[in-house]
C-alpha cells in the first residue's frame, strides 16, 4: 500500500476516509455532503493534517521525555511541537496495517518492539477499528502489553474539526486542570459556573489547550447555520482535551483515558488515569461521533 493510499466506508448518508499509511488516521468522515470533521487533503501524509489520529501508548506530553517506572529511568524521543518533551506516544507517527476491510469497516493493526528507537521499553500490540452505521462512526482502540513486565499505558483520539468561529461546545466537565506555559498540567480545580459548558458555550472566543476531567454523558457540537451536529460519545475516557487555537479555524475536542503527564503525577491513578498493564492485559478505549439532524 502506497502512503497516500486510503480506505473508503461508507454506509447511507455517511462517509469516512481511513489513511492507515499515515498513523492510523482517519482523513475525512462527512455525513450528507457535510464535513463532520476537517477533511485532509487526498495526497497529505501528515498526521498533523488528518481528520483524526489515535493517541498511544500514551496521551499529551510527556515532560522532558523521561519518567521512573518499575526501577528504571524511561527516556523518550522528543516531538519537534513540544521539545523537550515526548509527544502522544509513537502510534500516529508510524504505518499501521490493514487487517480488515469492508464497505462499512475497517480494522488496523500495529506492533511496537521495544528495540525501535522511540524509547518506550516495552513490547505491545495495537488495534484500530473503524465501523459506520446508518448514523454513526465508532473508533475502538486496544492495545495489549506484549512484554513480561508491567506497562503504563493509555489511549486517546485526537479528532479536529473545522469552523471553530461557528461552532459550540455543550457536555458535563466540571473540573479542569490548569497548566503552566508549556502546557504540562499543575493542579485541578472545579470549574466555575460562569466557565462550565453545560449550558453550551462558543468555542470562537476561548483559548484553551487544557484537560477536564469527569462529567457525564455525551458532548455537543453544533454549527450555526449548519443542520448537523456531532454527539461524541466518549466511553472509557474519563478525560477530555480541549484545544481552541485562535490562529486556526479548528478546535479539537479529545476523549482520552489519562491526563497528560500522568506517568509523573503525584496524585492516585483514579485521579489521573493512568493505567499498569500486567504482562498480556488489554484496554480499550470506544468513541462513537454520532450525526444528529439526518433526515
Amino acid at each position: 500500500m502506497s502512503s497516500t493510499a486510503r480506505i473508503r466506508l461508507t454506509c447511507g448518508k455517511l462517509s469516512a476516509t481511513v489513511a492507515p499509511q499515515v498513523g492510523g488516521s482517519l482523513a475525512a468522515f462527512d455525513a450528507n455532503g457535510q464535513a463532520m470533521m476537517r477533511r485532509a487533503d487526498e495526497q497529505a501524509h501528515d498526521p498533523l493534517a488528518m481528520a483524526c489520529y489515535p493517541l498511544l501508548p500514551f496521551v499529551g506530553r510527556i515532560a522532558f521525555g523521561h519518567f521512573h517506572f518499575g526501577g528504571r529511568d524511561i527516556v523518550l524521543n522528543s516531538h519537534p511541537l513540544t521539545s523537550p518533551h515526548a509527544l502522544h506516544g509513537e502510534g500516529w507517527q508510524h504505518p499501521w496495517c490493514v487487517i480488515e476491510e469492508s464497505e462499512t469497516h475497517a480494522r488496523l493493526g500495529f506492533t511496537h518492539h521495544e528495540n525501535a528507537g522511540y524509547g518506550w521499553p516495552w513490547n505491545f500490540e495495537a488495534c484500530e477499528t473503524f465501523t459506520l452505521d446508518e448514523t454513526s462512526l465508532t473508533i475502538a482502540l486496544e492495545i495489549e502489553n506484549t512484554s513480561g513486565l508491567p506497562m503504563p499505558a493509555g489511549l486517546g483520539l485526537h479528532p479536529f474539526f473545522e469552523a471553530r468561529l461557528d461552532a459550540r461546545l455543550t457536555g458535563d466537565l466540571p473540573y479542569i486542570w490548569e497548566t503552566a506555559p508549556d502546557t504540562l498540567p499543575t493542579n485541578r480545580k472545579e470549574v466555575t459556573a460562569v466557565r462550565n459548558f453545560k449550558q453550551g458555550r462558543r468555542i470562537a472566543p476561548l483559548t484553551l489547550d487544557h484537560c477536564f476531567s469527569e462529567g457525564a454523558g455525551a458532548l455537543d457540537i453544533e454549527w450555526e447555520g449548519r443542520a448537523l451536529s456531532l454527539r461524541i460519545h466518549r466511553g472509557e475516557a474519563p478525560h477530555t482535551v480541549i484545544y481552541t487555537p485562535q490562529e486556526y479555524d479548528f478546535f479539537c475536542v479529545e476523549p482520552v483515558t489519562h491526563i497528560p503527564n500522568a506517568v509523573n503525577r503525584q496524585e492516585p491513578k483514579e485521579v489521573t488515569g493512568v493505567k499498569i498493564l500486567a504482562p498480556g492485559e488489554k484496554m480499550q478505549l470506544t468513541s462513537k461521533f454520532e450525526v444528529r439532524g439526518l433526515t
